[in-house]
């Protein structure tokens, strides 16, 4: 068994990745590698044994906005290995490998529940990250927003152009990721707001909304923001990421670290509450 490196899109290589991510976690790349968005930020790490993907570390070079200060680091993603492959150490090959490449780049990941035990041994450590959440008496009719589709131009010229970034915690380069989830997660919940001029994503579920981005190109007032938003009853809104650039001083609310847990390596100069962004979470 052998560690192969990939970090662009590779018809052979991606038929090796989907059908390991299939088995695994149960759904397809398929849509991501479609659009040509494996590029060289996007590495994977994997042990292929006769011609099958077994094991898989994936990392995301990313440039990362920490308390308005610019940093680069790596996001682990897709940390896996097949059902009958597991217990062999395969996965701590993989990260000790990638690990040894970039022994001093700041990372962090969202992990498993099931592995809190695991990252530790690597010079990982468990971080508490939260829940931004504010109160909200919204009545809106559905014909204030334009609903969009993954590929309108509208979307891919927001995610590509300029924005506003949270002075907290945010990523600066995710835009293959972010369309990852757009495409995979949230093909519904995209929509134009024509006034203030923003792409947001957005779904309701009850009486609460989960606003899982905002892409605007200048700063926006939440105030603003929330009278345009197409949702009836909603009582409270919570944020995918940090939403200070809207003006909002919101409840930070900590995430269960068991049941969500995450970890950094490294040095890091994180505010005392933040979120990580979700929708450039890999």
């Amino acid at each position: 068994m052998h560690i192969m490196v990939n970090r662009c899109s590779d018809p052979a290589y991606e038929a090796l990745f989907d059908d390991h991510i299939q088995e695994v976690y149960g759904f397809s790349f398929a849509p991501w590698f479609a659009r040509k968005l494996w590029d060289e930020r996007y590495e994977s790490y994997s042990i292929i044994d006769n011609g099958r993907m077994v094991s898989n570390v994936c990392i995301f070079k990313t440039k990362m906005l920490i308390n308005g200060q610019p940093i680069c680091a790596h996001q682990f993603g897709a940390v896996s290995t097949r059902a009958s492959e597991r217990n062999k150490g395969l996965s701590r090959r993989l990260l000790e490998y990638v690990l040894s490449k970039y022994p001093d780049t700041p990372a962090f990941m969202a992990a498993n529940p099931s592995v809190l035990n695991f990252y530790p041994r690597f010079g990982f450590r468990r971080v508490q990250t939260y829940r931004p959440e504010i109160p909200v008496s919204l009545d809106n009719p559905p014909d204030k927003a334009v609903r969009l589709d993954p590929d309108d131009s509208f979307v891919l010229d927001a995610l590509h152009g300029p924005r506003v970034y949270s002075g907290l915690v945010d990523s600066l380069n995710a835009q293959s990721v972010q369309r990852f989830h757009l495409l995979l997660d949230h093909s519904e919940d995209i929509y134009l707001l024509p006034d203030c001029g923003a792409v947001v994503v957005a779904r309701q579920d009850g009486e609460r909304l989960y606003l899982a981005d905002v892409i605007a190109p200048n700063r926006l007032a939440f105030n603003a923001l929330i009278r345009e938003l197409p949702f009836c009853g909603v009582k409270r809104v919570e944020f995918g990421f940090c939403p200070d650039w809207l003006g909002v001083v919101p409840d930070w609310n900590p995430a269960d670290m068991d049941e969500e847990p995450y970890f950094i390596r490294g040095n890091w100069n994180l505010p005392k509450r933040f979120r990580f962004p979700a929708m450039s979470e890999t």
